[in-house]
């Protein structure tokens, strides 16, 4: 079976929207705009230390997500630090950190009757593909919007966005949509995105969401929604979005597994009908799992990158777990980018190879101020949630289901016929 490296949304009957489908230093889980009212359980603010030692995947020695039991108190036999509570007082997670010199604690907790389950926190990290060469015009002549940069966006011609924002600018209305950007934060001053940003949180006490040193986040957020026909800059996918940043990495791009199931379970009770996930690690995590599904039960439709490590890779998650619409990156001939994994749960893939976007307009650990281009499954991810916001705002009678059976089913076809990883 085929894998689909672009796809084609019909958003009407009357027209099409081609698409040809990235993969990330010490703060404290507290948010800096709260969880909702009814979830106000934060600890005392401390500086969180995320390992800058260990490698993506890794465990953190001596820090564990536990799950309690529904209806018993949340202690459990080892005791330790209460570190945060993930996602909200609801939820029963919390990661907590007992001392490294006690024997067997995982053994010990996996046997205390009021928790369901435990896992190690682990480290998750950015891993980006650095873009080369220069962006040949592509929209010659264009005169659809006015943002200066549209011309060398080849990612919008190739699945033929143009075609369809013409279409959508002859009458048809789109209702806005939130879209969660789950990454390094955002820079909500830029230009070309600072009119539609909403409430954020940062799972990093001390880190603003609306913030953004790394630069990652306000790359990837571009890509869904930068402003279009505003005389600035680049032109992004969507334009019916209102931004969403919440940072669950920092600004060397690292954060943990407990980091990024807190800031799920946040977007997903706040609104969000997308999210993007340009992030990954390698191993799976129930906690994770239980935040995607939070966000799906809440009508979320939730997107992750395949991840950039290439083909003979094993799977990358959020991207592997169950409901999630995982994504890889093509480039400007169409063609599956080299460094993009594959997998029995990929879904679509996009233009990920030089892609055109914003970065802060300040220093940044990626090294690019304003706009700038960079390559991965990341760049992908963010297209595809921007689609998936236009769907989702023209037809808001759509489930996240049939949103993505409308992605899918009008996929692209690439190579031999019918789906492959």
């Amino acid at each position: 079976m085929n894998l689909k490296k672009s796809l084609s949304i019909l958003l009407t009957s009357s027209f099409g929207l081609g698409l040809a489908a990235c993969s990330g230093p010490q703060q404290n889980y507290i948010p800096d705009s709260g969880m909702p009212s009814d979830q106000t359980e934060v600890l005392a603010a401390k500086k969180y230390t995320v390992p800058s030692n260990l490698k993506n995947g890794e465990a953190i020695p001596g820090e564990f997500i536990i799950k309690y039991k529904a209806g018993v108190a949340k202690k459990n036999s080892l005791g330790g630090e209460v570190l945060k509570e993930i996602g909200g007082s609801k939820t029963g997670m919390q990661l907590v950190r007992v001392s490294t010199e006690s024997k067997n604690s995982m053994t010990a907790l996996k046997a205390d009757s009021s928790i369901e389950w435990v896992e190690p926190n682990r480290i998750m990290k950015l891993d980006i593909v650095k873009s080369s060469g220069t962006i040949d015009s592509v929209m010659k002549g264009e005169t659809l919007f006015d943002d200066p940069m549209l011309a060398k966006q080849y990612s919008h011609k190739i699945t033929e966005a143009d075609k369809a924002w013409a279409a959508l600018l002859k009458g048809k209305k789109l209702e806005t949509v939130i879209v969660a950007v789950v990454d390094t934060g955002l820079d909500i001053t830029h230009p070309d995105i600072k009119d539609i940003t909403d409430p954020r949180y940062s799972a990093y006490h001390g880190e603003e969401a609306g913030k953004d040193e790394q630069g990652h986040g306000t790359h990837c957020a571009g890509i869904v929604g930068a402003i279009q026909n505003n005389k600035e800059g680049v032109a992004g996918v969507a334009g019916n979005v209102r931004i969403q940043p919440v940072k669950v990495l920092n600004s060397q791009g690292s954060g943990t597994y407990a980091a990024v199931a807190d800031g799920i379970s946040w977007a997903g009770q706040n609104g969000a009908k997308v999210l993007s996930m340009s992030l990954g690690g390698p191993s799976s995590s129930q906690a994770i799992s239980d935040a995607v599904e939070l966000a799906m039960k809440n009508g979320a439709i939730v997107i992750a990158a395949m991840g950039n490590s290439g083909p003979t890779a094993g799977p990358s998650y959020p991207a592997a777990v169950k409901g999630v619409l995982g994504v890889g990156a093509t480039d400007s001939a169409d063609k599956i980018a080299s460094f993009s994994q594959t997998g029995t749960h990929n879904s679509v893939a996009a233009p990920g190879v030089n892609i055109l976007s914003t970065f802060p307009q300040y220093a940044n650990g990626i090294g690019q101020m304003n706009y700038g281009s960079i390559s991965g499954t990341s760049m992908a991810c963010p297209y595809v949630a921007g689609l998936a916001a236009m769907v989702r705002g023209l037809h808001p009678e759509f489930t996240a289901a049939q949103v993505r059976d409308r992605l899918e089913k009008t996929a692209d076809d690439k190579g031999a016929a019918g789906y492959d990883k």
